[in-house]
């Protein structure tokens, strides 16, 4: 893979209707680097990832987010007739031609994400955070430069959260891509962000950002030591925190 390009968004304007979502938005998203987008229901934080993936049409300018783009959507979109293991395979077809290396890779990545018992089901014979995980499957084994991740643990129970938390970090570091990744959960945040950001107001615009200094893999659950970013992303995400504030180099989790 070629160096990673970071994505910035400049002058970003989105409109429903009468409703202006984005005006004049800028934002700067590190490549190679897992940016965690916060903030609250309907603010803006999947127009802000459609339009990083050009599926709406929006104003300003989105640039570094050309080539191919992994989106792992808050609906699993699998093709209904077809098993989970075709599923996955559709997506290697253009890039794998090998049908035994595909199959490998299919299988290696349904044992990580603990769904290995799921390979020949159809989508409608699983629980939702099953089909979640499928759509985990999917979104890594598909070679792109770009993830995007909306609400990608939601349907999950807490225990394996925390396992596919792993899982996730180590994909990246055998594959690292650019990914922007939006949630509403601030353990979410604390456990697998490198630069974090949380979304205000209407228009939306960026009311706290800051970047996390302990290494991943050394981030646990309910850390005391990120206490001080865990308490002003509170506030941030409750519209305590004011202006835009950036947390200093040094105190952050």
């Amino acid at each position: 893979m070629r160096e990673l390009r970071d994505i910035t968004v400049k002058g970003l304007a989105v409109a429903y209707g009468d409703r202006v979502v984005f005006d004049g938005f800028d934002a700067a998203f590190a490549g190679g680097k897992v940016s965690v987008v916060l903030g609250g229901s309907g603010v803006g934080k999947t127009t802000l990832l459609n339009a990083v993936a050009k599926l709406i049409p929006y104003g300003g300018e989105v640039n570094g987010a050309d080539g191919d783009v992994s989106y792992i959507f808050q609906k699993d979109r699998l093709i209904p007739h077809l098993s989970v293991y075709k599923n996955l395979d559709l997506v290697l077809r253009a890039k794998i031609s090998d049908k035994n290396e595909r199959r490998k890779r299919i299988d290696e990545m349904l044992a990580r994400l603990e769904i290995m018992s799921e390979r020949d089901k159809l989508p409608r014979e699983l629980s939702g955070g099953q089909a979640q995980r499928v759509a985990l499957a999917r979104a890594f084994l598909y070679p792109s430069e770009i993830l995007l991740m909306d609400e990608p643990f939601r349907a999950l129970d807490y225990a394996l959260k925390l396992r596919l938390f792993e899982q996730f970090s180590a994909l990246e570091k055998e594959s690292p891509r650019t990914v922007i990744f939006v949630t509403h959960d601030i353990e979410e945040c604390l456990l697998l962000a490198d630069d974090y950001y949380v979304l205000g107001g209407s228009p939306a615009r960026i009311t706290l950002s800051g970047s996390a200094d302990i290494p991943r893999e050394e981030r646990k659950a309910g850390d005391t030591a990120a206490g001080e970013v865990r308490a002003a992303l509170y506030d941030a995400l409750s519209d305590k925190g004011g202006e835009v504030s950036q947390i200093p180099a040094g105190e952050n989790a």
